[in-house]
């Protein structure tokens, strides 16, 4: 019994230890405002191989991905940009990241805006850690 108390016990404190130990969190491209602010960080909305957006109204499945304690080139070989398969990965470090969110949260332009980018930060930090 003794052991299988302290085997609970370990693993939860394994489990705790690693929260915000990964190096990199994937988002939709909507998660960092409209793309009229947004693009400041990432680009534009529509696929980074083309010179511009569709005429007609399209969903692009465009995610970024933000990394930190990896390097650029990791993050590239993990998430490609295969327009093949209309596969487009925009990448943000860490620091940038927080940065951007912290001054589009303090504009505070609109409130549902505001919001998500708060959820975004957030989900930012709780899985990456937090820098002060």
């Amino acid at each position: 019994m003794f052991r299988y108390i302290a085997l609970i016990c370990f693993s939860a404190i394994v489990g705790c230890a690693t929260i915000g130990n990964k190096n990199t969190v994937v988002f939709d491209y909507n998660d960092f405002g409209p793309q009229v602010i947004a693009h400041e960080v990432i680009g534009m909305e529509w696929w980074q191989w083309q010179p511009h957006g569709d005429s007609r109204p399209k969903d692009y499945d465009v995610k970024v991905v933000v990394y930190r304690n990896v390097t650029l080139e990791d993050v590239k070989a993990q998430f490609p940009v295969v327009p093949e398969e209309e596969q487009d990965y925009r990448y943000l470090e860490y620091g940038t990241a927080l940065e951007y969110l912290n001054d589009k949260i303090s504009d505070d332009v609109s409130k549902n805006v505001t919001d998500r980018l708060k959820e975004t930060r957030e989900r930012v930090v709780n899985t990456l850690g937090y820098k002060y």
